[in-house]
């Protein structure tokens, strides 16, 4: 039995070709939005739902005989990841990484690359008034702090639960755009111009992400870009394209 942690395009691709091979397998999803996706596929069967720890990992690679593990979550779900390796190492099972390449970030007088979070939110501070998050629900509270001085606006997945989380942060409704990209510069450039927003803050999620269309958009416009990079871990094994895993994992 494959398990494949999913959460991204790249994820579901890799289920779908695995489920095409006729090969057994289970994917882990995070949220009700991520099974629904499966589910539009045809694949609930397939999909369990819910966050786990090391311990989780653990006990669900035992239970359902999982001989090898594709962790193609996000880039920057990092505690996830670590998770994972560490049951695959306990269990001696294979660990097998896919990760979307990075995109090569122009040099430009209105882009910061940060290396974290935190970096972030400092370097947002020191810049314009109105804030246009791109980086996902798990980056709203880190900025929070900044609700007093500085507008934010926040760009999310339309899942009623983040939705809620962000008005109970204090996001006002006008502020909160649900909606599932990636996003074309055009696309990008207009909402930049609707909201007035000074400052973008984007993480290199990578072609499959966007990021280049936000960073261009907002350079066009004249909008300073924070860039969060990606955080660095080892993985025993790590591939860029859907093939290779693929090939990797029928092998």
């Amino acid at each position: 039995m494959i398990l494949v942690l999913s959460g991204t395009e790249e994820g579901k691709e890799i289920v779908r070709r695995l489920h095409e091979e006729g090969l057994p397998l289970l994917t882990t999803v995070a949220t009700e939005y991520g099974k629904k996706m499966f589910e539009q596929l045809g694949l609930e069967s397939v999909c369990l739902q819910g966050r786990l720890d090391a311990n989780g990992f653990f006990r669900l690679i035992q239970e359902k005989g999982i001989h090898t593990v594709v962790d193609a979550t996000h880039p920057y779900a990092i505690e996830v990841s670590r998770n994972a390796m560490d049951a695959c190492k306990r269990t001696n099972v294979q660990y097998v990484r896919f990760e979307r390449q990075g995109m090569t970030i122009p040099a430009h007088p209105l882009i910061r690359r940060v290396k974290s979070l935190t970096e972030a939110v400092d370097a947002s501070r020191t810049l314009g008034k109105r804030i246009f998050l791109t980086t996902g629900i798990s980056s709203v509270a880190g900025f929070i702090i900044l609700k007093d001085e500085k507008e934010l606006y926040v760009r999310i997945l339309p899942v009623p639960g983040h939705i809620a989380l962000c008005l109970d942060m204090g996001i006002p409704p006008a502020n909160i755009i649900a909606m599932h990209g990636p996003f074309s510069e055009d696309l990008n450039r207009a909402m930049f111009k609707q909201y007035r927003v000074n400052t973008v803050v984007t993480k290199d999620s990578g072609e499959t992400g966007g990021v280049l269309e936000k960073i261009h958009a907002a350079c066009s416009e004249g909008i300073d870009t924070v860039v969060i990079e990606r955080p660095r871990l080892e993985y025993p094994q790590k591939y860029t394209s859907v093939e290779e895993v693929i090939h990797t994992v029928k092998t």
